[in-house]
C-alpha cells in the first residue's frame, strides 16, 4: 500500500502544484466542516452519497487543523468506501492499519524526500529537524521509518 500512497502523493503534488491539504480538498471537491468535536476527536472523514466531507474540530489550533486535514484527506482518498464504525464493531479489520495508512499519506504529503537531503540535518535531533521543516515530530519519524 505504501507504494500506492507514494504514487498518489506524487500525482497530487504534480497536478495541483501544492501539498496543502486544504487546497487539495478544494481541488478534489472534498468539503471541510469545522465543528466542536469535544476534547478527544481531532477530526473524521465521512463519505456521503455524492459528497466527501472532512470534519475538523474547531477547537484545534491552526497547526493541528492542518495535519488533521492532511490525515483525513488520506482517508478520503484511500478509505472512502469504508464505514470505520461498522468495521470496528462487526469485523476483524484492524482500524490501526487504516490509521497508519492515513498517517503515512500525511507524512509523505508534508515532507518531500528532497526536504530530507540537507547536510545541515546531520548534527540535528529529530525535534530540531521537525521544527526546521515545520512538521510534527511523529510525521518526521514516520517518514524516516519508511524512507
Amino acid at each position: 500500500m505504501n507504494k500506492i500512497i507514494d504514487k498518489k502523493v506524487a500525482e497530487l503534488k504534480k497536478k495541483y502544484h501544492t501539498k496543502n491539504p486544504f487546497e487539495l480538498c478544494e481541488y478534489l471537491g472534498i468539503k471541510i466542516l469545522y465543528e466542536n468535536l469535544g476534547k478527544n476527536i481531532n477530526g473524521f472523514f465521512q463519505a456521503a452519497p455524492r459528497n466527501k466531507i472532512i470534519h475538523i474540530n474547531i477547537n484545534l489550533d491552526e497547526y493541528s487543523r492542518y495535519f488533521t486535514c492532511s490525515h483525513e484527506l488520506g482517508h478520503a482518498l484511500f478509505h472512502n468506501k469504508l464505514n470505520i464504525l461498522f468495521l470496528e464493531k462487526n469485523t476483524f479489520v484492524i482500524k490501526s492499519k487504516l490509521e497508519n495508512e492515513a498517517d503515512y499519506f500525511s507524512a509523505n504529503l508534508a515532507i518531500d524526500n528532497e526536504d530530507l537531503k540537507s547536510d545541515n540535518f546531520e548534527s540535528m535531533t529529530f525535534e530540531q529537524i521537525a521544527a526546521q521543516l515545520n512538521v510534527p515530530i511523529e510525521l518526521l519519524k514516520l517518514k524516516l521509518r519508511f524512507k
